[in-house]
């Protein structure tokens, strides 16, 4: 059975995995590293990319020959920006950094905030594309003047690969300057913003082969001839998405569930309405041409820089005790709301996120957490909370009811927040597969590669392999 790499960048830590639905292995596992340079926070994206060559190689290396095609995900809004001959003008920056601090008021100041959204649908944060365009021309305006070509990071990933730029459409419709009902980038905005429309290129759909790898690459990573480089859903959403194992493929509610919590649904056509808005919504494609109309929730990143400051104090944790602690502190009444904006940005000394956290349950009229296991129960409360909100939303926006809710991607392995999100929402919530994402990768290399027959029938086969669980409502 053809074997695909699927490599799929997260926030936190990257993976590059071999196989295909029936089965898979991880052959390298590394931090997606950052690094702060002169006050600003960039993507080490020369050691990414030699970590994913090294996973590539590996994979090579025990399967060879049964290797037909390499899919590329990550976190959407990232981008790099190329010179006319193709280098890099300066390291990608981490959508945290703090240069757009502002610019969703400025920008919306010079095009309107309901014309934007009515162009675009999608929601208002800080770390869309077009505001960290915006900020650039605005303080680095030399470095964004020597800009010809932009490319997403998974695109940027596959001209590495390929020598072949293109722009996925999945990736694309995270900027806020790519247009749904047009399925064409939003002129209207990049010439409002004086951005060159030469910057933005040939969109493609999920699903295209690029190309095979570029001659030299295949020689350093001994790769058999014939390989095909896929734009899979180069979003991790929209690859975690096309895995969702719902049996019809109709009217299902997920979370993809990681550093952030993406709660939604899929709709035929995009949902640009007040209510929308208003309610913070968005729409970006998914890897079948429909919408991804979801919500942004703040997810894992809470308890991750939590859990990474005690580690700073030489705390070790172990994450069964950690969650036996939680159990045992359910009484803590307290809750955060996730959607506040100041659990956007990385801790520093002077603002910690444990003192984000406490300071949240004091406003909403709590003691401060005590303990680990409180200021668990603070975010997860917190968070089944807003999911319980969002589908509320969500059913008033759509004109539908939901009777479950599937959990996929690593959030999914925490079965304290998949029982209180049943429990909260009502819902019963199916929890799986962990590896949404790069199953999704893969399975629409599967189907560009013609493997698999269709996307539903690559749904099917997940149910079949991957192991979800059940959490009914208490």
């Amino acid at each position: 059975m053809a074997k695909h790499i699927a490599v799929d960048l997260g926030a936190s830590n990257g993976r590059v995995i071999v196989g295909n639905l029936a089965g898979f292995e991880v052959t390298n596992r590394f931090t997606t590293r950052s690094e702060f340079l002169l006050k600003e926070s960039h993507w080490d994206i020369i050691y990414i990319f030699s970590e994913i060559k090294r996973g590539i190689k590996e994979a090579f290396q025990k399967y060879g020959d049964e290797i037909v095609s390499i899919g590329v995900d990550s976190w959407g809004v990232d981008y790099g920006l190329l010179d006319e001959s193709g280098s890099l003008v300066a390291f990608p920056y981490h959508y945290r950094d703090l240069r757009t601090e502002g610019a969703i008021e400025e920008v919306a100041a010079k095009l309107g905030k309901e014309a934007i959204f009515q162009r675009t649908g999608l929601a208002f944060h800080p770390f869309n594309t077009i505001y960290q365009l915006y900020a650039m021309k605005k303080m680095r305006g030399a470095t964004f003047e020597a800009a010809r070509h932009y490319l997403s990071l998974p695109d940027l990933i596959n001209y590495w690969l390929t020598g072949v730029m293109v722009n996925e459409v999945s990736h694309a419709s995270t900027t806020q300057l790519y247009n749904p009902v047009a399925k064409d980038w939003d002129w209207e905005s990049i010439d409002q913003l004086n951005f060159p429309r030469s910057l933005f290129g040939k969109l493609v759909k999920s699903g295209t082969v690029i190309g095979n790898l570029e001659a030299r690459v295949a020689q350093e990573l001994n790769a058999p001839k014939g390989v095909k480089v896929v734009a899979v859903g180069s979003h991790d959403t929209a690859s975690a998405v096309a895995a969702v194992p719902s049996a019809t493929g109709k009217d299902f509610l997920y979370i993809s569930s990681g550093t952030w919590s993406l709660l939604g649904v899929e709709s035929a056509q995009p949902i640009i309405t007040q209510e929308a808005l208003e309610s913070g919504f968005t729409n970006e494609l998914a890897v079948n041409g429909n919408i991804r109309f979801l919500k942004n929730i703040m997810g894992m990143w809470i308890q991750q820089e939590c859990v990474n400051y005690w580690k700073g104090l030489g705390e070790k944790i172990e994450w069964g005790a950690l969650d036996q602690e939680t159990l045992e502190c359910a009484a803590y009444p307290g809750y955060i709301d996730p959607n506040d904006p100041r659990y956007l940005n990385q801790s520093t000394p002077e603002d910690l996120m444990i003192d984000r956290v406490a300071a949240n349950c004091k406003e909403f009229g709590f003691e401060a957490p005590q303990s680990k296991g409180e200021y668990m129960v603070a975010i997860y409360r917190g968070l089944a909370r807003a999911y319980k909100e969002a589908i509320s939303h969500l059913s008033e926006t759509t004109g539908k009811e939901y009777a479950s809710l599937h959990i996929i991607g690593g959030g999914c392995q925490n079965l304290i927040l998949d029982q209180w999100s049943a429990d909260e929402t009502g819902l019963t919530v199916y929890a799986g597969p962990v590896e949404a994402t790069a199953l999704g990768n893969m399975l629409v290399q599967g189907v560009a590669t013609g493997h698999i027959a269709s996307l539903q029938e690559g749904r099917a086969q997940i149910i079949i392999s991957q192991k979800v669980k059940q959490f009914d409502p208490q």
